[in-house]
């Protein structure tokens, strides 16, 4: 469960989120829509931390992201897909090692990735190998800015984008 408790944020004298609350259960999917400038990026920067809010707070499955140490909020983070807004993929990296990505940092086996890399590049439908680099890919799970691929392949709690492109399914 991710919970928004009268969160309230600000930049100088501009006001970005005003009282905001909500709950969103697990397993329940939720869309953020609204103008450029309306705050769902902000929104989703504080379920991992990346900023606090001014008053009022959120949770995830119950811990207060803003009080936890260093530790607690990698391990947060670590259950967490997050793709920025002008997120790219790395292109000096083949498609496989960027789908990696997400999933080393996890303490997982060599056997354990690839089999997680694989299962989501066959669902991914894309006609690249991974063994190609980005710089070369047109499509599919390697499509560039935005590409949700590496989050896609860690098991998250919570994924979040910030202005997917188009094309992202």
């Amino acid at each position: 469960m991710i919970r928004f408790v009268d969160v309230h944020k600000r930049f100088g004298d501009r006001v970005v989120l005003d009282g905001f609350s909500l709950d969103v259960p697990d397993g329940q999917t939720t869309v953020l829509l609204g103008a450029s400038g309306a705050g769902k990026s902000v929104t989703l920067k504080h379920v991992v931390g990346l900023i606090t809010p001014d008053s009022g707070h959120v949770e995830v499955d119950g811990q207060r992201v803003d009080t936890l140490d260093p530790a607690g909020l990698a391990a947060l983070r670590r259950t967490i897909g997050y793709v920025f807004q002008f997120a790219a993929l790395f292109d000096s990296l083949t498609i496989a090692d960027n789908l990696r990505l997400g999933l080393v940092r996890q303490a997982l086996g060599d056997d354990e990735i690839a089999h997680r890399c694989r299962r989501r590049w066959r669902m991914s439908g894309s006609p690249m190998r991974p063994s190609a680099f980005r710089r070369n890919s047109r499509g599919g799970c390697g499509s560039g800015r935005g590409s949700p691929a590496p989050s896609r392949c860690a098991r998250v709690t919570f994924s979040g984008m910030s202005r997917p492109p188009a094309s992202t399914p």
